[in-house]
């Protein structure tokens, strides 16, 4: 018989307002290690499950298991984390949803929820960064030190799948390699994913960050130097999920910006949540993608960029009345 414990943090009844840079922190235990996730990743915890292995699986999932009318993949962190369980029978499963797919984790215990502002959460330090670690921010809670993980990393690593490149057509003729895009993201896994895609299909000027503070900065300081939105970016494509300055607050700055709220904005996102669309329109999104299928960016940042040429084009003062303009005056 399957065993759901009370909390439920994706039932919580607190809801973060649109881009205020905040976020509610589920911490967990795993080994010696103090862990987090996004509430908004969490379904519920759950205590015992009946797991059936499954042949020739990556040597962090143990099985699978059946909720309800879902068959549900269990990764476990500690193998993942290289950790010993401090008391197998007394385990919980977090059972996230993220990507359209429900995965659960295995931990030694949950603590609790903290609210938190992203600015006082920190990127992780390149070194670790570029060791490919599932770490993608750390933050102090209440004086001790809380590890982020990045799951769409280690969920990736569980998959056999080869990530290939599917080429989009560009019927509406867009100028690809001519236009600017910047890519926002704290997973290296999904720069990349994100990169390479892009730049397959023509998209060659693409610019990435690891995080909304990152790119804001490069954007001010190339709107300082340019004195041309045309010179800083033609689209960006940020995540949601980010230390320092989320995705929703990066969008929210740029569209309150009195020269760039033109600029169009696509949140690239693991979780699209009905609340979540709502919190990305208001703060004035252009569009809004999960990131399970890399490809459709393409096709959207296509749609974008020519309704924004047209955009232009039309603004543009046509050459007959330039020159009517020149002899009246």
């Amino acid at each position: 018989m399957n065993k759901t414990s009370g909390l439920s943090p994706a039932n919580n009844d607190i809801l973060l307002e649109s881009g205020t840079n905040e976020v509610e922190i589920l911490v967990f235990k795993v080994g010696v290690f103090r862990l987090g996730i996004n509430v908004a990743k969490v379904r519920e915890i759950l205590t015992s499950q009946k797991i059936t292995k499954l042949p020739k699986a990556h040597p962090s999932v143990v099985g699978c298991f059946q909720l309800r009318d879902v068959v549900v993949p269990c990764v476990s962190l500690h193998q993942r984390l290289n950790q010993v369980a401090k008391n197998p029978t007394e385990c919980k499963l977090i059972l996230a949803e993220f990507n359209q797919t429900q995965t659960a984790f295995i931990v030694d215990e949950v603590d609790r929820i903290h609210r938190i502002s992203w600015s006082d959460i920190l990127p992780v330090p390149s070194v670790v960064a570029d060791a490919a670690s599932p770490i993608t921010a750390v933050c102090n809670l209440e004086g001790r030190l809380v590890t982020l993980l990045d799951f769409e990393t280690i969920t990736s690593e569980m998959s056999n799948e080869e990530q290939r490149t599917q080429q989009i057509d560009n019927t509406l003729a867009v100028p690809r390699a001519d236009c600017r895009l910047l890519v926002v993201d704290d997973s290296p896994t999904v720069r990349v994913i994100l990169e390479t895609t892009l730049n397959d299909n023509g998209y060659t000027n693409v610019t990435c960050f690891e995080h909304g503070a990152q790119a804001w900065d490069w954007i001010s300081q190339r709107l300082r130097e340019t004195g041309d939105v045309s010179q800083v970016a033609d689209l960006v494509i940020t995540d949601v999920e980010m230390p320092s300055m989320d995705g929703l607050h990066l969008t929210q700055t740029i569209k309150r910006h009195p020269q760039l709220h033109g600029l169009p904005v696509i949140l690239y996102s693991s979780i699209l949540t009905p609340d979540n669309l709502k919190k990305g329109r208001s703060v004035g999104a252009d569009a809004q993608l999960t990131k399970r299928d890399p490809s459709k960016v393409v096709a959207l940042a296509d749609e974008l960029l020519s309704k924004r040429i047209r955009g232009a084009a039309a603004a543009a003062p046509h050459p007959a009345a330039s020159e009517l303009q020149a002899c009246l005056s």
